[in-house]
């Protein structure tokens, strides 16, 4: 009950739309320090806050990550970095994708870090970075393709690649990875067999007399099922938000939870007679005198169609079943007769309190992986509101992102970095 009077008391207060997600910024901070007390103090924590931080919000996630002890944050493009810089993010950021050409001058700007796998692509990046007149190198990280055959350069290639970064002075090898392909798989044949592999070429670009400062393998199932893949840095990202990597095989420890839950209000009810059908289609139709509700959420807003006659929501502490098909803009639910428009409707719970689902079960139910399910709901018409110690310090939503409390999100000094470029790129 003092979850569903918190969630009211915010809803009244608030002007907006009446659909939004409420993020949790002290069990982030929660989940960040778990994760942290678990890989040890020698083992560099990366945050990772890539597709709008899974869903939740780059910028305030990242900030908050990194108050809480997180070294280092990953996105997944250079764009994404770059709002994090003009965000305030001042941590180390590594853009863990393929970059385009002409994206070079830009991730030297904001001082973004990047994976490189392409002896060509160093080159032209040091001709790049030479250009700005940057006086520091510019740290980049090797990735090996161990065995997703995604990104990176394959084993027997990459002592190649290696001497190609050590012998441009623009650019410092500061790390070599690779990515787990089954690290949530119970067999754990493949992922040992990643790591065998990644072992070897680690081994021969030492043993070509370069320096390898930094190796890091594990995502957040292999950070936590494999220990002895930790070395000196993860790279965490579903785990953090307090969702499983697999939803049906790897479950996250105590104390870590879900940060984000979804709410909304009803509009409407409306009594349908035996024989009336619901939504496009009619692919639910009522067998008995029934009370359905119109809550103004769809696909638009994340909430997928694959909810339709499937999912469920909670109104008043109770079960409330979807009816038809899922709308790009609304959803209609089957309430009890005690329901009234205006009534709180919590769409995803955070699997502790009430009868929502929470993401975790709603992509079990869909067949896929959290993963899907979370990132869906970036979309910025769907407001974010960020709690921190019960109180509002951020909103996203159409209108911009806006932080209440500035000093909810203070960085921590990080020491001196070489950002050339970036004040005159950031106009």
């Amino acid at each position: 009950m003092t979850q569903r009077r918190n969630v009211d008391a915010l809803l009244s207060e608030w002007d907006g739309r009446p659909s939004m997600a409420l993020v949790v910024l002290d069990q982030l901070s929660t989940n960040v320090q778990a994760l942290r007390h678990r890989v040890g103090s020698d083992t560099r924590f990366m945050a990772v806050v890539k597709a709008e931080g899974y869903g939740h919000g780059a910028v305030p996630i990242a900030k908050t990550a990194v108050r809480a002890g997180a070294d280092e944050v990953a996105v997944a493009t250079v764009e994404e970095g770059v709002r994090l810089r003009r965000g305030g993010v001042t941590a180390p950021i590594l853009v863990l994708g393929p970059i385009g050409t002409k994206e070079r001058p830009r991730a030297i700007a904001f001082d973004l870090m990047l994976v490189i796998g392409d002896p060509d692509f160093v080159r032209g990046l040091a001709a790049d970075v030479r250009k700005t007149g940057r006086k520091t190198p510019l740290d980049v990280h090797l990735k090996v393709d161990t065995g997703m055959h995604r990104f990176g350069v394959c084993p027997e290639r990459a002592v190649g690649v290696a001497k190609v970064i050590d012998a441009v002075p623009e650019l410092r090898l500061a790390g070599v990875m690779t990515h787990f392909a089954s690290a949530d798989d119970p067999d754990a044949a493949s992922t040992h067999m990643q790591a065998a592999m990644f072992d070897e070429a680690v081994a021969a670009i030492r043993a070509a007399g370069i320096e390898v400062s930094s190796e890091h393998l594990c995502n957040s199932a292999a950070t936590l099922r494999y220990p002895e893949y930790h070395r000196d840095r993860v790279r965490v990202g579903i785990s953090m938000y307090g969702l499983r990597p697999d939803p049906e095989l790897v479950p996250v420890p105590d104390p870590i939870r879900p940060i984000m839950s979804v709410h909304s209000r009803i509009t409407r009810i409306e009594e349908l007679q035996p024989g009336e059908r619901v939504s496009y289609g009619g692919t639910w139709q009522a067998e008995a005198p029934s009370h359905v509700a119109l809550v103004p959420i769809g696909y638009a807003d994340g909430y997928s169609r694959q909810g339709s006659n499937r999912a469920w929501v909670d109104v008043r502490g109770q079960r409330s079943p979807v009816r038809g098909r899922v709308c790009m803009d609304q959803t209609m639910v089957e309430v009890g007769p005690d329901a009234r428009s205006g009534d709180i409707v919590t769409v995803i719970g955070d699997g502790q309190h009430g009868e929502a689902p929470s993401i975790d079960e709603l992509a079990v139910l869909w067949g896929t992986i959290s993963h899907e399910v979370a990132t869906g709901f970036a979309a910025r018409r769907l407001g974010h509101l960020y709690l921190q110690g019960g109180r509002l310090v951020a909103v996203a939503d159409l209108w911009d992102y806006r932080e209440i409390d500035e000093d909810a999100f203070a960085q921590p000094e990080i020491g001196e970095q070489d950002t050339t470029g970036v004040a005159q790129e950031a106009r």
